[in-house]
Order: structure tokens, then sequence, then C-alpha cells
């Protein structure tokens, strides 16, 4: 448990080393990695099969710092994790949402200018995340906590800044790597395709 959490503590705040040593069995343990969440996205996909380097996405604004790495794996499972100052945002929150909403918005809208999608055709947040891994990082100075185990940010602002800046970035992101834009978005497609075949 112990070790598990360390690692990610070390994640999520690059450079920053992180020793545990158990005295009983002399095991030691040491955690440091340089590419921060990045390298926190690449390890959870360890397993899978990466169909483009991780995204990253960094911003910092009236005192909140918005961190996010991304990569699409050949699977159909999503991974989602979410953080804010730290803490493990179980039950997510409005750092969450408005990712969340960003990157639905930057597909959708990607997909249509492209031609690619149809008019009347719109994917859903469960199509566009399927097969994502996600680590997203927040640190601002007054965080609210809700919920029964305190796991759920409520800071109101932090919704339309995460949004903003996701949706900037993975929009230029997409229009400047068409290639992998196509890949993610005949994914998205196909998830959506096979959605809607099973609910027919």
């Amino acid at each position: 448990v112990l070790s598990q959490r360390l690692r990610e503590l070390a994640f999520l705040n690059k450079g920053l080393k992180i020793f545990i040593e158990d005295e009983r069995s002399e095991q030691k343990q040491e955690f440091c990695y340089d590419g921060g969440i990045r390298s926190f996205v690449e390890f959870l996909n360890e397993n899978k099969t990466p169909l483009h380097k991780p995204i990253l996405v960094e911003k910092e604004k009236g005192g909140i710092l918005l961190e996010c790495a991304m990569q699409y794996n050949g699977g159909y499972s999503e991974t989602l994790f979410s953080f804010a100052n730290n803490i493990n945002t179980k039950e997510g929150g409005t750092h969450l949402i408005g990712f969340k909403s960003a990157l639905t918005r930057t597909v959708n809208s990607y997909g249509q200018a492209r031609g690619i999608l149809k008019k009347e055709e719109t994917l859903s947040g469960d199509d566009v995340r399927e097969g994502l891994t996600t680590v997203l990082s927040i640190k601002l100075p007054n965080p609210k906590f809700e919920g029964q185990t305190k796991t759920k940010l409520g800071n109101s602002e932090v919704k339309g800044f995460v949004d903003s800046v996701v949706f900037s970035y993975l929009s230029d992101y997409l229009n400047e790597h068409p290639p992998i834009a196509r890949l993610l978005i005949d994914k998205t497609i196909n998830a959506a395709r096979a959605r809607e075949a099973a609910r027919k």
C-alpha cells in the first residue's frame, strides 16, 4: 500500500526522489520519475499496445497548475486517474468534468470540420474515452473537497479552466498530427458504431 502511494507521489511531482525501506526484510525501493505524469501514463499502459506517444498538457494560470497526460491504446477499457494537490480524487469533481467535456468537444469538432463525421453524427464521451489512459493532476491554493470521503473536487473555477486549456491544446495537437488524429477518430467512430449495433 505504501509503495503504491509513494510511487504515485513520485509520478505526480517529477524529479522528486522517494525512498522506502522495510527494515525487517531489508527490502528497498526508490521512486523518481523525471517524466512526471507522462511516465505515469506509460507505466499504466505498459502491458497494452499504445497507439501514439503520450500527449502532455501543462498550463499555469492564476495560481492553478494543470498537468494532463493521455495516451490511447489498442484496448477497449478506459483508465482515468484524477488528482487535486496530490490527493486521488476517486469521486472526480470539477477538474474531471472540464476534462471530459473538452475531450468530447475536441474530437467531435475535429471530425466534423474534416468531414470524417456526418453533420448529424456526434460521438459520446464514452466512445471518445474508449481505450484511453489519462492522468489528470491539478494543484490549486484553496481546494474544496466534497463527498463522503472528501475525494471529490468542488472548486467551480477549475471546470472552465481545465475545459478551455485542454480544448485549445488538443485542437492544436490534432491539427498538427493528422495521422494520429485520424487514428483516434477512427477508433472512436468504431466504438460508437459497435455501441449502436449492440443497442439495436
